[in-house]
């Protein structure tokens, strides 16, 4: 439980929303209120028992989740789950984070939703229902159109949380892996991959060894050296550069990492790698 609850939006924050208020359709679909955000400066909401689940739309860095687990980055792409009756919440983590949110009532039509916890995955969906709630706030709760564009946005509602409840331990990691491979410059620890699949460092070791049949890290190395030989097969950059790419503070690290797990220094995998293939005349 967090020591407060507090909800802290900044002056420079821009916010459009629709809710049930403004069209009372969404309220029959079991939806709360729906929201564009530009937030600057400062944004905080912590809640420690919330009445309806919140599904965010990140679509930039600059963001962190809350949870009773920590602190933890939201990437860009992700979509952000936080069910009701747990405590959950989000911070301003940078100049600014641009994202999109819909507030779901805790109704029959949603009660599935509890058996998700806390998520957070990088998902195409995302963009989805970004521009269908975009489109809806650009033609406002008098439109013709909302009853359709209603109709849409429930059926990839749908489609997002039902594949997120039915998801297997291997969906997840390949999410995971997915993930990490566009960013293995970053400084990876156990704990905050744990965090993106919100569960705790021991359960994420027991689903790699499960998945992968070794432990997260290994997997890590695993996935950064295999960055690495095609990086040196299909490039010539210098190997302090080739080493931040692939997340090693200098090269030497990274070569004497290498060597140990290849049996090659990087150079000579570079050199036999590139040599011509010999063809019969």
């Amino acid at each position: 439980m967090f020591a407060r609850e507090c909800l802290e939006i900044a002056p420079a924050c821009e916010e459009r929303m629709l809710g049930r208020e403004g069209l009372p359709l969404l309220g029959e679909a079991g939806i709360f209120l729906t929201g564009l955000s530009e937030l600057r400066e400062h944004y905080l909401i912590q809640r420690n028992c919330p009445a309806f689940h919140i599904l965010l739309i990140s679509h930039s860095e600059g963001g962190v989740l809350l949870t009773e687990q920590g602190e933890s980055p939201i990437p860009a792409g992700a979509l952000v789950f936080l069910p009701a009756a747990l405590p959950g919440g989000f911070r301003l983590d940078g100049d600014s984070w641009r994202i999109s949110w819909i507030l779901l009532d805790d109704v029959p039509r949603w009660h599935h939703l509890h058996r998700l916890g806390h998520g957070c995955r990088v998902s195409d969906e995302g963009a989805s229902l970004h521009h269908l709630l975009q489109l809806m706030h650009r033609e406002g709760s008098r439109s013709t159109l909302q009853p359709q564009l209603l109709s849409l946005l429930l059926a990839l509602l749908d489609r997002v949380l039902r594949r997120e409840t039915r998801g297997s331990s291997l969906d997840r990691l390949q999410h995971l892996q997915r993930l990490v491979e566009g960013r293995l410059d970053e400084p990876w620890t156990v704990a905050r991959l744990a965090s993106l699949l919100a569960c705790s460092p021991p359960h994420l070791h027991r689903l790699c060894q499960q998945g992968f049949g070794m432990g997260p890290m290994a997997w890590l190395t695993g996935l950064r050296m295999a960055k690495a030989r095609q990086l040196l097969l299909y490039t010539d950059w210098p190997l302090n550069e080739l080493a931040s790419r692939v997340g090693y503070s200098d090269g030497a690290n990274f070569a004497n990492r290498f060597r140990r797990l290849t049996g090659q220094t990087p150079g000579a995998f570079r050199r036999l790698g590139r040599k011509p293939v010999a063809t019969e005349v």
